[in-house]
C-alpha cells in the first residue's frame, strides 16, 4: 500500500539506501536533512535518477519539522549524531538525538491521523554482553555505556510513551559505502575494538530494505534486531581481515589492537537473534562474504593502487594505533 513517508537523515549512509528502497515500493517520500554541502551534493546526485521531495531543515527547529510532517502517514527517523562524533561532542549528541526526536514526536502527535513512527536505534543499547552466552535478543536488558547508547535508550522510551504506533529497529554493525570519512575517525574505531570481539555485520542496503518494509508490515509496537544473520556473525579479527582483503590490504599485527584486561574493555555489540525480524521484514540479502566480494568488484582500480602502496599504508595505520605505540 502506497504511503506518504517522511525520511529524516535521508542523505546519510542508511538514509540513501532507505530512500531508494522506499521509492522501489512506490511510496511518496519527503526527505528531511541539514542543507550542508555534503548533503546538497548527495541530493543533487540522487535527484538525477530518483523522484522525491526534499524539505531542508534542522531537527531542532519545531517550525521546520511542522512543515515537514504535513500530510505524512509514516515517519522513518534516522537523523542522529553517531560515534565517534557523539563521544567527542556529547552535548551536541544529546541535543540532536534526544531533543530532536522529542521535537519530531511532538510534530507527529499534532497530525489529525497519527503516523506510524519508525526509529533507528542500535544494538549498543544492550551494553557489553561478551560475558553472556550469545545471541542477544530484543529482551536482553538495556545497559547503555556511552553517550550514544544512552541517547538511544531515552529516544526508545520517548517513542514508546508517545501514543503513536511505533517500531524500533536496533541496528548491528552497519557497512559504510560511498561516504566520505576522515582517516582518524576510522582509526579510532578500528583499533579500539578487541580482535576477539563478537560482532554482527549488516549491509547499509539491507538496513534500507528493513526500514522500507517496516512501513507497511502488519506489525507495530515492536522492537526488531537488524543484523545480517548467521553468515554475518564473526569475530572482529575476521571482519578486519575481510574488509582489508576487499581493499587489497593485509592484516595488521595483533598488538595494534586494544587488549582485553577487564570486561569493560569489550565493545557494546554482539551476535543477535534476528529470526523474528527476518520473518517480519525480509531484509537479509547480503552476507559478509558477499559484501567482501562486492568490495573487490566495485573497487578494482582502488584495490590495485592500494596493493601497490600497502607497505606505506601499513606504516601510516600503525602510527595511528595507540596500542602499537605502547608495545614498542
Amino acid at each position: 500500500m502506497k504511503q506518504r513517508v517522511l525520511l529524516t537523515g535521508a542523505f546519510g549512509n542508511v538514509g540513501q539506501n532507505t530512500l531508494k528502497q522506499l521509492l522501489i515500493r512506490d511510496h511518496e517520500v519527503t526527505c528531511f536533512d541539514l542543507p550542508n554541502p555534503q548533503n546538497k551534493k548527495i541530493h543533487e546526485k540522487l535527484s538525477k535518477k530518483l523522484k522525491f521531495k526534499t524539505v531542508w531543515g534542522n531537527i531542532l527547529s519545531k517550525e521546520e519539522l511542522n512543515k515537514a510532517v504535513s500530510g505524512i502517514e509514516c515517519i522513518i527517523h534516522l537523523a542522529a549524531i553517531i560515534p565517534p562524533m557523539s563521544e567527542k561532542n556529547p552535548d551536541l549528541a544529546r541535543k540532536v538525538n534526544i531533543e530532536g526526536t522529542r521535537n519530531l514526536l511532538e510534530a507527529a502527535k499534532k497530525l489529525p491521523n497519527k503516523p506510524r513512527f519508525i526509529i533507528a536505534s542500535s544494538a549498543s543499547v544492550h551494553g557489553v554482553t561478551m560475558h553472556l552466552e550469545p545471541p542477544v535478543t530484543s529482551n536482553t536488558p538495556l545497559n547503555p555505556s556511552d553517550v550514544y547508547s544512552q541517547t538511544k535508550v531515552e529516544c526508545e522510551q520517548m517513542l514508546k510513551n508517545s501514543g503513536l504506533p511505533w517500531m524500533i529497529l536496533r541496528l548491528a554493525a552497519v557497512s559504510v559505502e560511498n561516504m566520505p570519512f576522515k582517516l582518524e575517525d576510522v582509526a579510532s574505531i578500528l583499533f579500539d575494538v578487541p580482535l576477539d570481539q563478537r560482532i554482527e555485520f549488516i549491509s547499509s542496503n539491507d538496513c534500507g530494505i528493513a526500514f522500507a518494509n517496516a512501513v507497511t508490515v502488519d506489525r507495530t509496537n515492536n522492537v526488531f534486531l537488524i543484523g545480517g544473520g548467521e553468515e554475518s556473525q564473526l569475530l572482529e579479527r575476521d571482519f578486519i581481515k575481510g574488509f582489508f582483503y576487499g581493499f587489497g590490504l593485509k592484516m595488521l599485527p595483533e598488538k595494534a589492537f586494544k587488549p582485553v584486561k577487564t570486561n569493560e574493555d569489550w565493545l557494546y555489540i554482539d551476535w543477535m537473534d534476528t529470526r523474528e525480524s527476518q520473518e517480519a521484514l525480509h531484509f537479509q540479502t547480503i552476507s559478509f562474504p558477499q559484501y567482501v566480494d562486492n568490495l573487490k568488484k566495485n573497487h578494482k582500480l582502488r584495490r590495485a593502487a592500494i596493493k601497490i602502496c600497502s607497505p606505506l599504508a601499513k606504516i601510516i595505520l600503525l602510527r595511528m594505533s595507540p596500542y602499537y605505540k605502547m608495545s614498542q
